[in-house]
């Protein structure tokens, strides 16, 4: 039997899951420098977090936040950043920021999300295994 056979797909499927990115608890990620966290910083009617994943994959790159196309902050891996939003439709994106290999990422994700008065919503950036970011809601 030849053994290449099953071990060539048990390592390719390995090192694609390898280099996902895992989530970060809100409670365990701690907030970036408020150098790095550029606006919407003053008291609103609702609270927006956002959570970089941690992980190798863009961790040599800023993930550079942007709320309705304006960049309002960057965030290491394992990172996360509070924004004070009025209720309504925002648009978040994010992308890899940075010089080398940070500048060849793919253009800026955005995705659309609502905020109500009184709420906090948890959204996560994180990069897959293609090596493109996105951003989806969490609950951790």
């Amino acid at each position: 039997m030849n053994y290449a056979v099953l071990i060539f797909p048990l390592l390719s499927s390995f090192f694609l899951t390898a280099c996902q990115t895992q989530p970060v608890s809100v409670y365990d990620a701690p907030t970036a420098p408020q150098s790095r966290i550029f606006k919407y910083q003053q008291a609103a009617a609702s609270t927006l977090v956002v959570i970089r994943d941690k992980g190798m994959l863009g961790s040599g790159c800023y993930a550079s936040i942007f709320i309705n196309g304006q960049i309002v902050a960057k965030l290491n891996p394992y990172e996360k950043a509070n924004f004070q939003l009025d209720e309504g439709d925002w648009i978040i994106g994010a992308s890899l920021d940075g010089a080398g290999l940070c500048g060849l990422n793919a253009p800026r994700v955005e995705r659309e999300t609502r905020t109500k008065a009184g709420e906090t919503k948890v959204l996560r950036v994180f990069t897959g295994s293609s090596g493109a970011m996105d951003i989806l809601p969490t609950t951790l």
